[in-house]
């Protein structure tokens, strides 16, 4: 997995089909949609939603063609952006362009386990044989979650894990994961792991899933506008973010997928660029970027190095290195409750 090999932007032939039907894990080819969900506001830093209704239906229709287009160009693995199903809310922080109808039709367009559109893209990954790895609001009862989840070519569920601790004003809407969603998969190409956007911040998120040897991170952005965007408030930059992302390889020392409408890009375990698609490049002809990954023998990595830098024994490192004034003590741990979110937008619309 060290040893990256590109292949072209644009010139996956369709001769590569047939591909996907045999047991060659000695090559992974990786599809990272960067194209934005159906009735998302373009350009990517425009966040009027006025007359852009959320629609999950059509979003997975068109996932459906993604998946069936990354597998003919002879791709093992699609990734998409962060709650792509049916798009990150833009202008949430703001407070001022997602109004209190567009709230309720958020939670009625996020997607359900099990439900028909959940049902399509598990067909979908079997169909094409294909790992797919989906990224949406995930509603169950009154709460939803910002999910990520594995999908083998099976059509089996290998992972379904929600954001630790979702960020900023996403906190008003996205209710908090839990601990055992930090998991590696093992697969026949090696081991993968997920993570979302600002998860790849904080070491309490980080380190659990680097210390189980990762050979490829997908990593999930909502979205990516180039570097020196004006528009771009600090916590939406290309700069920024695309710095955790290099950090992260590094430290994991595996490349990295990174999936966000607009700017998309494939970082090596060095945390260099490999592919980078600009977010001004059109979407309709480069909806997906392409890579490719030698792996050769990652089929049976350990799911832990104890020579490493991350490992157990590093954390009981860290513990011994706090100074003497600071209690070495556990403290009472106190989730943050629930957000209900249907009682959220009544709130919001008697208001």
């Amino acid at each position: 997995m060290r040893a990256l090999h590109l292949l072209a932007l644009h010139l996956l032939s369709t001769c590569h089909a047939t591909a996907i039907h045999q047991k060659d894990y000695t090559n992974l080819t990786v599809a990272v949609v960067r194209a934005p969900p159906a009735n998302w506001p373009l350009p990517v830093m425009n966040k009027t939603w006025t007359d852009n209704p959320f629609d999950l239906n059509a979003t997975v229709a068109k996932a459906v063609d993604y998946i069936a287009e990354a597998a003919i160009n002879g791709a093992n693995l699609i990734v998409f952006p962060e709650l792509w199903f049916p798009g990150y809310p833009k202008g949430l922080a703001s407070n001022t362009s997602i109004t209190p109808a567009q709230l309720t039709s958020y939670l009625a367009n996020s997607l359900t386990i099990p439900s028909p559109q959940w049902t399509r893209l598990l067909t979908a990954a079997q169909t094409h044989g294909i790992y797919v790895v989906p990224a949406f609001s995930h509603r169950i009862a009154n709460h939803i979650f910002m999910a990520q989840a594995l999908i083998s070519p099976t059509g089996e569920t290998l992972l379904l894990r929600h954001k630790l601790r979702p960020s900023g004003g996403e906190r008003t809407l996205w209710s908090d994961g839990t601990l055992d969603g930090l998991q590696v998969i093992a697969t026949p190409y090696g081991r993968w792991g997920l993570l979302e956007c600002w998860e790849h911040f904080h070491p309490s998120m980080t380190f659990n899933v680097q210390a189980q040897t990762e050979t490829l991170h997908i990593a999930s952005w909502p979205y990516m506008p180039d570097a020196n965007t004006p528009e771009a408030a600090y916590w939406e930059s290309n700069e920024i973010n695309v710095a955790a992302a290099r950090t992260y390889a590094v430290n994991a020392e595996a490349p990295l997928a990174m999936a966000a409408v607009g700017n998309a890009r494939l970082l090596s375990a060095e945390g260099l660029d490999e592919v980078v698609v600009g977010a001004g490049v059109s979407f309709a002809e480069v909806p997906m970027v392409y890579a490719s990954f030698n792996t050769t023998g990652l089929a049976g990595t350990l799911p832990f190095d104890t020579e490493g830098e991350l490992s157990w024994g590093t954390l009981g490192q860290i513990v011994r290195g706090f100074p003497g004034y600071i209690p070495k003590v556990v403290g009472e741990f106190v989730e943050r409750s629930f957000v209900d979110v249907v009682g959220l937008v009544q709130e919001l619309r008697s208001d």
